[in-house]
């Protein structure tokens, strides 16, 4: 298929890529992976990996769609796609965007689980100003009881020597924690032990999966048990000092109470602010939603801004817009705007319900929204802005 030339109507818009580069192919077998189901679609045997001419296609697009080139890289493991790869993809990028005036900035970041990373890598991902996000579920004992190889070993050891070839080479990086089972009781041990690595940007992400059955799997966490992990980490966050450590949900909620608009988009109004491109340029609009009902086509059948412009994509982002009534009569709905629709289906298959943490979300806005919104407030005189901003506290 030729890449048809820009239309009129192709208006630019900021649009952010997750790209699985080697699908959810992984050297690790963690039990609370998500991305396993799309191993039947993607087979591992076959070993799927992107190749430069997929990745040349899609780019050719995308400078046409976005105002910058935003490369999220994830998996899976991406850097089994080897280092030679990802100097490649490098060049790819930075020749396509020398074909635009002005030439739209290029934005790449890491998702791993830092086992593999070593000086190469390092000496690599600190020349190109990657952003890297490494896996780490707290000390050795949490975080190998799930993240663990094929071979049932752990790897939290291999983790903090990847961790020390980016520190070694000033690569900028943060700490993704999932909150399952084992830490989710944790909450302030878990935010000591991590600043105590000297770590200071930290995402903690919960795990909620169901078994076929429906029951909720044996790793996954209630609903009650994250609103009491976001309040514990909540304090011990204010005990730490909001300035030397971030946490991303609760910067993400001051700023939010400061009028800016959701980093996050779990709790923003709408879907639709990056698409996942798989290996073989199949393209899907959340890599929550990698299923075959929700693909929105292939970069070498259709193009990429007829996709994200085509009524699929755009049902999918308003698809946060319908919440239940309880959504519309809450206090604090302008805060998560009824979540993740991945977790309205947890709750509710049909995605017509609240979401699975509800409970949890409105037990910890009650209790912090006056000390996030006295940090609000402080960063705002600080900038000279207005000495209120977001909604009403409830």
């Amino acid at each position: 298929m030729a890449d048809p030339a820009p239309l009129p109507q192709r208006q630019r818009r900021p649009l952010g890529v997750l790209v699985k580069p080697t699908s959810s192919v992984c050297n690790l077998a963690c039990t609370y992976c998500f991305y396993l189901p799309t191993a039947a679609m993607y087979p591992w045997r076959d070993r799927p990996r992107l190749t430069t001419d997929v990745l040349r296609r899609f780019c050719a697009q995308y400078a046409e769609l976005s105002p910058a080139l935003t490369f999220a890289w994830q998996g899976g493991e991406p850097t089994l796609m080897g280092l030679p790869f990802f100097e490649q993809a490098v060049a790819v990028q930075v020749e396509t965007a020398s074909r635009h005036r002005p030439a739209p900035p290029v934005q790449n970041a890491l998702q791993t689980n830092g086992t593999r990373l070593d000086d190469s890598w390092g000496e690599f991902l600190s020349a190109h100003r990657f952003l890297v996000g490494v896996s780490l579920d707290g000390p050795a004992p949490w975080h190998d009881r799930y993240r663990r190889d094929a071979g049932g070993g752990g790897s939290h050891r291999r983790v903090l020597e990847g961790i020390a070839s980016l520190q070694r080479h000033r690569v900028e990086f943060n700490i993704l924690a999932t909150v399952n089972r084992v830490n989710v009781g944790r909450g302030k041990e878990l935010l000591r032990y991590l600043v105590g690595q000297g770590f200071s940007h930290l995402q903690f992400i919960p795990v909620a999966e169901s078994l076929p059955d429906g029951s909720l799997a044996p790793y996954a966490i209630t609903p009650t048990q994250y609103g009491r992990f976001l309040l514990d980490t909540f304090e011990e966050w204010l005990k730490i000092g909001y300035r030397r450590v971030r946490v991303r949900f609760f910067d993400n909620l001051v700023q939010m109470l400061m009028g800016m608009p959701s980093g996050m988009c779990t709790v923003a109004p709408g879907c639709g602010q990056y698409v996942v491109l798989e290996h073989n340029g199949d393209v899907y609009p959340c890599d929550f939603f990698v299923k075959p009902e929700h693909r929105l086509g292939n970069i070498g059948e259709t193009h990429l801004a007829d996709m994200v412009g085509g009524a699929a994509f755009r049902r999918f982002a308003a698809q946060k817009l319908p919440v239940g009534s309880r959504c519309r009569r809450c206090p604090y709905v302008s805060l998560c705007h009824g979540e993740c629709p991945r977790y309205r289906e947890l709750a509710d298959p049909a995605g017509r319900s609240s979401t699975y943490f509800c409970a949890g979300y409105r037990t910890f806005y009650r209790r912090v929204l006056d000390d996030a919104r006295r940090i609000a407030a402080e960063l705002l005189a600080e900038s000279g802005g207005p000495a209120r901003a977001g909604p009403p506290a409830p």
